[in-house]
């Protein structure tokens, strides 16, 4: 059966709308300051480190992320100088002074609004508690169109090596109508300043579903950034979530494109960029065949956390600023989302520095496990999963149960409790994924509500 909008539709409209899965379990426990430090204080082999920039120097109007609007530069500094004391109480294991780190991603917001001088004392802060191994990664994401030529040379000098450009389209009329100034010039720009500096993994950013976006539209802005080459592009559907984002609601929701053309759209990007030597990597990224990405998606090392998808599995993620989110294997944290609350707990200790936490199952981490092979991999043995947590296959056999109609579809393919999820269906592997979830076979009626997942 062919993967068409309408078989893509019948499924996204079928159980609960869920645009992050998957992510943790239900936020629910309210836990103490004590438990991120002291999770951060045992760990004992390399970790990632995310440290969220949350500045902005305008609203676009399409966004989603945990953001703050600054045309002042007074914000930064302080939030530096938090960001320094939130460092400097870090405890690491044996009193060492710093800890290994394969990864530093700095995301946002966007990193690139604060100025050079200060990405470089940022990076100084980082490199005094946190040292890089061979190899690490070091990336940024940024917004080309406040990206200058000096920022890129610094950020290369910092020992940067990556770039995740977010571009989301280059359609002046797409552009405008959601607020996103921005250069063709600069994109290129950005681009070829940061392949001189050797930096490599460069990605690339698009938004499908977005308002004005048609099929010739957005073949135009394929045409372009594939003219660019970068060695990974990730391509998100626009999450139009007003209820949860206020500033959507200026959006001309007429404009947006429809259920269908919605479908078609992401079916397009993805066949030309299959035709142009792009491997697809699980459900919304694509990498060319020698990068990283394509290398551990083929020999089955692909991991997905809250920064995407990485060839670093099950590693520690500490994450710092305000709405950082570090993940444990058997602990969540995520620090205040409202920068002002953020600075009075790093500040002054007035109040807690967690937002929102929760312990992780034994249950959980078997299912876990289970989803990130399928999101990850497109396949999955649950017999093995089951095997190394130590339990009965027959665990999963009540979700299995529900598997009949995705099968029916073509969705998803069995042998026993063996999983595979076709390639031209890797689209809607979280509809696979989400069925090995009891949480998400009987959602609460009055419960958040999400975007679709294509």
């Amino acid at each position: 059966m062919d993967l068409t909008p309408e078989l893509l539709l019948s499924w996204t409209r079928r159980g609960p709308r869920y645009t992050s899965y998957p992510t943790v379990p239900e936020w629910k426990e309210d836990l103490p300051d004590s438990v991120l430090f002291d999770a951060i204080s045992e760990i004992d082999r390399p970790a990632s480190v995310y440290v969220h920039v949350p500045f902005c120097r305008e609203q676009c109007t399409f966004c989603g992320c945990t953001m703050v609007v600054s045309g002042r530069r007074e914000p930064g500094r302080r939030y530096l100088a938090a960001l320094e004391e939130q460092l400097a109480s870090l405890r690491f294991k044996n009193d060492a002074d710093r800890l290994d780190v394969v990864r530093i991603h700095l995301g946002g917001g966007t990193p690139t609004w604060f100025s050079p001088e200060e990405l470089r004392e940022l990076y100084r802060m980082l490199r005094s508690r946190f040292s890089p191994i061979k190899g690490a990664e070091i990336s940024v994401e940024v917004d080309p169109d406040v990206t200058s030529d000096e920022h890129v040379d610094t950020l290369a000098e910092c020992g940067v090596t990556r770039l995740s450009i977010g571009v989301q389209s280059f359609d002046p009329t797409v552009l405008e109508a959601v607020n996103r100034p921005q250069s063709r010039h600069r994109v290129a720009a950005v681009f070829e300043r940061a392949r001189v500096h050797g930096m490599s993994g460069m990605n690339l950013d698009l938004i499908y579903g977005l308002p004005h976006q048609t099929a010739v539209r957005f073949s135009a802005t394929l045409a372009e950034t594939l003219a660019l080459r970068p060695d990974r592009l990730a391509l998100f559907g626009y999450a139009h979530v007003p209820w949860l984002k206020p500033h959507q609601k200026s959006i001309d929701e007429s404009a947006l494109p429809g259920p269908v053309d919605r479908a078609r759209l992401f079916l397009s990007a993805h066949a030309a960029l299959t035709a142009a030597g792009y491997i697809a990597i699980g459900m919304d990224h694509f990498a060319l065949p020698d990068d990283e990405l394509s290398q551990a998606r083929q020999d089955g090392r692909l991991h997905r956390n809250f920064m995407g998808y990485t060839t670093h599995s099950e590693l520690p993620l500490i994450g710092l600023g305000m709405s950082g989110i570090s993940e444990f294997p058997d602990l969540y944290v995520q620090q205040r989302t409202k920068l002002s609350r953020w600075w009075k707990a790093v500040e002054t200790d007035a109040e807690p520095l967690i937002e929102k936490a929760t312990r992780v199952s034994a249950v959980d981490r078997l299912r876990r496990e289970a989803i990130q092979a399928l999101m990850c991999n497109l396949q999955v043995d649950l017999d093995a999963v089951a095997e190394h947590h130590g339990v009965n296959g027959t665990v999963f056999d009540d979700q299995l149960t529900r598997m009949d109609s995705l099968e029916a579809d073509g969705l998803v393919q069995r042998d026993g409790r063996r999983l595979h999820v076709p390639e031209d269906r890797a689209l809607l592997v979280r509809n696979v994924a989400m069925v090995l979830d009891p949480r998400m076979a009987d959602p609460a009626p009055n419960g958040p509500r999400y975007s679709s997942t294509v």
